[in-house]
Order: C-alpha cells, then sequence, then structure tokens
C-alpha cells in the first residue's frame, strides 16, 4: 500500500484483553453495563415480588393472572416500541425506560405498604414489566453504536451477559430477604430505591444510529417492515422460535419457583427468592464461558450445547424434587440459560438487518414476553393434569424435541456470512457514506481493513498518491499541511477522500497523536461504490468541497 506507515497494519483478530478490560476501557460501556444490571436486578426483584403478593392472594390461578397483565401490554406494544427506538434513538429510549420503571416501582410499593385493595396492585403491575421491554432492545441496538472495534462489541455483550447474571442472582435474593425481615411493602420500595440511578448513568448517552429517511413513515409502517424483514430471513425466524422456548422455560420457572418453595419443599415465601437467586448464580458463572465466546464465529453449536443441557437440568429436577438438588439444577439451569442467551443475541445482531436493530429486537422481546406467558399458561396446565412434577418435566421434553427438530438449521447459520454491525454503524457517521441504501453500506463495511497505528504514526503524507481512505474508530490524529497544523480529527471522522475523489496526489498529512484504530478502505473499492450512487457521488463532492473551503478560509496555524 502507498500510504507509509511506520509499521505494517496488525491483522484484525481476538485481542489478548479479558472482556471485563475490554468493556471498562469504554466509558459508555461502563455506564451501560452498570445501568443495566440495576435495571436488571431491579426487573427480577419486583416481578419475584408481585409474583408472591399475587400468590398469597390467590394461589396458583392468582399468580398466573399476574403473569398473564404484566406480559400481555409488553407482547402487544413490543413492535411499536422497537420502531419508536429505530426512530428516535437507543439513548433517549434507555432513558425513558428507566425512568418509567422506577416510577411504577415506587407506586407498586406505596400501593402495597398502604395496603390498598389488591385490584389496584394488578393495574400497576403491566407498568413495572413494559420498561424491560423498552430497555433491552435499546441497549442491544446502542452496543454496536457504543463500541470501537468488533472484540469490543462481543466484550460488551459478555458484560451485558454478566450484569444480567449479577441482576439475577442479587435481585431476587434481596427481595427474598427483605420479604423475610421487613415485609413484601419494604422489599418492592428497595426495588424503586435500586432502579432509580440508571437514568442519571445514561443521562449523557447519545441517540445511537438512528434510521435513514423516516421522516414520512409511520409508526405502523416501521412495525409492518420490521416483521416483514424478519419473518423473510431464515436464521431470524430461527432465532426467533428458539427464544420463545427458552422464554416458555423462563416463565415455567418463575411460576415453578413460588409454587416449589412454598408448596413442595416448604422454603416459605422467602425461599422463592432463593430459588430464583440461584438461577442467577448460575448466570453469573456463566461468565467464565461466556467470556470465551470472545472472537468465536461459530456459535450455533453454543446455542445447541446450552439448551440440551437446560433441558436435561430440568428433567432431573422433575425427578429429584429435593432442596439441595434443586438449588444445584437451578444454578445450571441459570448458567445454561444465560450462555443460551447472550449466545441468542450476538447470532440475532449478526443476522438482524443493520437499520433495524431496535426493531428486530423489540420483535425479539415480544416474542420473549409471549414466551413468558406460554410457560406461564403451561405450569398452570400441567399442574392441573399431572401435579408439579408433570410442569417441570413437559418443557424439558419440549426442548429436546425442537432440538432435534432445527439441528440442520442450527448448523447451517454458521456458514452464514457474519453482518458486520461496528463497521457499519462507524460508517453511518461519515458524511461521505451517509446516503447509502443499507444494502450498500454492508457491502462497503465488509471490504474495510482494520489498521492499528501507534501515536507518531504517519498515516498519509503530503503530496504522495492517494489509495485508501481512513475512519476513525479510536484515538486522534493531527492534520498538517507543510508543517503547519491544521486540524485535530478523533472518533467518528474521516480523512482521506480528497485524494481519491479528485484524483490528486494527497493534500495534507495526518499523523496520530495517540495510538488510534482505523479502518481503511481501498480507492477502487470506493470509487466503484460513488460509481454506482448517484447521491453517495454528490454527498461525497460536497465534502471534498467543504474541506478545501474549510482549508483555505483557516489557513495554517501554528
Amino acid at each position: 500500500m502507498g500510504s507509509p506507515l511506520t509499521g505494517p497494519p496488525r491483522e484484525l483478530r481476538p485481542q489478548h484483553r479479558s472482556a471485563l478490560a475490554l468493556a471498562l476501557a469504554n466509558p459508555a460501556l461502563r455506564r451501560i453495563g452498570v445501568a443495566y444490571g440495576l435495571s436488571f436486578a431491579t426487573e427480577f426483584g419486583i416481578w419475584l415480588a408481585l409474583l408472591v403478593f399475587a400468590y398469597a392472594h390467590g394461589g396458583p390461578t392468582g399468580a398466573l393472572l399476574m403473569v398473564i397483565v404484566q406480559l400481555l401490554p409488553s407482547v402487544a406494544l413490543a413492535p411499536f416500541i422497537g420502531a419508536a427506538t429505530d426512530r428516535h434513538g437507543a439513548g433517549p429510549a434507555l432513558r425513558v425506560g428507566y425512568g418509567l420503571q422506577a416510577l411504577a416501582i415506587a407506586l407498586t410499593a406505596l400501593t402495597v405498604l398502604l395496603a390498598a385493595p389488591t385490584l389496584l396492585v394488578y393495574l400497576l403491575a403491566p407498568l413495572t414489566a413494559l420498561p424491560l421491554t423498552v430497555v433491552r432492545p435499546a441497549q442491544s441496538a446502542l452496543l454496536p453504536a457504543s463500541v470501537r472495534t468488533p472484540e469490543e462489541l462481543t466484550a460488551a455483550n459478555v458484560i451485558s451477559g454478566w450484569s444480567e447474571g449479577v441482576g439475577g442472582l442479587l435481585g431476587p435474593a434481596a427481595v427474598g430477604t427483605l420479604i423475610a425481615w421487613h415485609g413484601l411493602g419494604v422489599a418492592i420500595a428497595v426495588c424503586a430505591a435500586a432502579s432509580a440511578p440508571g437514568v442519571l448513568l445514561v443521562a449523557r448517552l447519545g441517540a445511537g444510529n438512528t434510521l435513514l429517511a423516516v421522516g414520512e413513515s409511520s409508526l405502523g409502517s416501521l412495525v409492518r417492515a420490521s416483521l416483514a424483514a424478519t419473518w423473510r430471513h431464515p436464521t431470524m425466524r430461527v432465532l426467533l422460535g428458539l427464544r420463545v422456548y427458552y422464554y416458555v422455560l423462563v416463565g415455567s420457572l418463575d411460576l415453578l419457583c413460588v409454587i416449589l418453595a412454598v408448596s413442595v419443599l416448604h422454603l416459605g415465601q422467602s425461599g422463592a427468592g432463593y430459588l430464583n437467586g440461584a438461577l442467577g448464580a448460575g448466570a453469573l458463572a456463566s461468565g467464565l464461558l461466556t467470556a470465551l465466546l470472545l472472537g468465536r464465529r461459530h456459535l450455533s453449536i453454543v446455542l445447541a450445547v446450552s439448551i440440551l443441557v437446560t433441558a436435561l437440568a430440568l428433567l432431573l429436577l422433575g425427578l429429584v424434587p429435593n432442596a439441595a438438588v434443586a438449588f444445584l439444577l437451578l444454578a445450571l439451569v441459570g448458567l445454561t440459560g444465560s450462555v443460551f442467551d447472550l449466545t441468542g443475541r450476538m447470532l440475532l445482531q449478526r443476522a438482524a438487518p443493520a437499520d433495524s436493530l431496535a426493531g428486530a429486537f423489540a420483535i425479539f422481546e415480544g416474542l420473549s414476553d409471549a414466551g413468558l406467558l406460554l410457560g406461564a399458561l403451561l405450569v398452570r396446565l400441567s399442574i392441573a393434569v399431572g401435579g408439579v412434577r408433570a410442569a417441570v418435566l413437559v418443557p424439558a421434553a419440549a426442548g429436546l424435541l425442537l432440538l432435534v427438530a432445527l439441528w440442520r438449521r442450527l448448523r447451517a447459520i454458521d456458514r452464514q456470512a457474519v453482518v458486520p454491525q461496528v463497521e457499519i454503524r462507524l460508517l453511518r457517521a461519515l458524511a461521505i457514506f451517509s446516503s447509502l441504501p443499507a444494502l450498500a453500506l454492508e457491502g462497503v463495511a465488509r471490504d474495510l481493513t482494520r489498521v492499528d497505528v501507534n501515536a507518531g504514526s504517519v498515516v498519509i503524507r503530503e503530496g504522495d498518491p492517494g489509495d485508501r481512505y481512513f475512519a476513525i474508530a479510536d484515538g486522534q490524529l493531527e492534520v498538517s499541511q507543510q508543517g503547519h497544523r491544521l486540524a485535530t480529527l478523533t472518533r467518528g471522522e474521516g480523512f482521506g477522500e480528497i485524494a481519491l475523489v479528485r484524483d490528486v496526489p494527497r493534500t495534507a498529512t495526518v499523523t496520530a497523536t495517540t495510538p488510534a484504530t482505523l479502518y481503511s478502505l481501498d480507492k477502487s473499492a470506493l470509487v466503484l461504490v460513488l460509481t454506482g450512487h448517484a447521491p453517495a457521488a454528490r454527498r461525497a463532492d460536497q465534502v471534498v468541497d467543504l474541506h478545501l473551503a474549510s482549508s483555505r478560509q483557516r489557513g495554517p496555524t501554528e
């Protein structure tokens, strides 16, 4: 290549750093991760608290009714929430979700503490479950827009899984302890207090990427487009089907933990929290496994094995109703379930259309809530027909059958190309590519080559032939002309287009002032995409004219 670098570009390969170190090095990911962990702990806690409340007031039927009233609005509204997130941005959606969560749980706590009518608690319950339908798709859509490299994206997903594990452990365990010590009302009030900091943690985050050219589109049309795109995509159909099954299991276990603790294992109401805490402990321990997913391309086998182990653990749980065994098996289910959840999200992130990622994840969440509802219904029906043991064995057997039926489709997923989400979102931030349609943008993203440079490296030199365009994923670079500084460039900016578009020698020198991660695009690839898309070519000319005019007006500065 013609641009003189002080060292050769390094290959794009997994970094020899832990997932935790990769994620913590990014300030935005730190805030997102902590907020998400608090939200998840709160969500697990309030879900369990309301199931205990409903079971105490109406038995299994009351608990089933609580599941229904919490989940039906989420199932119905999830696609519209995703479309709104795609339109307005994932950052604002996170703020709205966390704010709604804190307010709804605070009102529920007040209702329980004041011994208000039971009906009022049921009316408030949907508002405590709906925020997660907002938060999880927004979280999944915001991560690719907040990272700087593909390794960071995988690390961020791993950290999200750990956050869910911590939340799944601490939330139910804390609620169980608080119920035993101070009663249900205090437990719910603590959940409300724990959810409030999330709003502050994400207050300064940007919107993330929003849909292009949707000003005239209604939410209904965006929902229909997301549903149609999802249905046409075989990989997404398989992943969403498995997602429904996984949440049938989760919904079954949420209700079963309460029934097992109170009526079978005789652990009392607080025991339901401890059983759910065992699920969370397993999910937290899964971090030792999910960290191994960093840089791994073939994930469908991991998905299949996690389903198999989960189903076998549930079969044993149904056959051996012992408290110690139940804690161990539920921890194992939590571990494999967390691996399944993370792997499914990563595969969906690779498969979903880049410009409707939040919409795809909203469908993901809507079907998850539908699975929870089906799981609770399945438990109630199974108990009526064959008792608690049947309620455990039936979903486990269904998992084994589903795995056999979808085995070939799962194997096919690994043979499909990986969608370069990080590179796509980097390109979207650059004006020169902003008018490209999604498919063309994805094609350009696949042509990018990662270049890591050290501080002091000259990336392009004034007067040399132009052969590559560069986009900045991380770091800071200085633009100079005839030895005088012109500008400083940072993440989300690009350089090198003048020589390529106008077919002239490099007009300036660009030097890295800090270690930097760049993505380069060969001149032939850039010319090809601009030639094939007239609006993009016009936009490129405008960008070049703007840069040249700005350079002349500013002049060299010391």
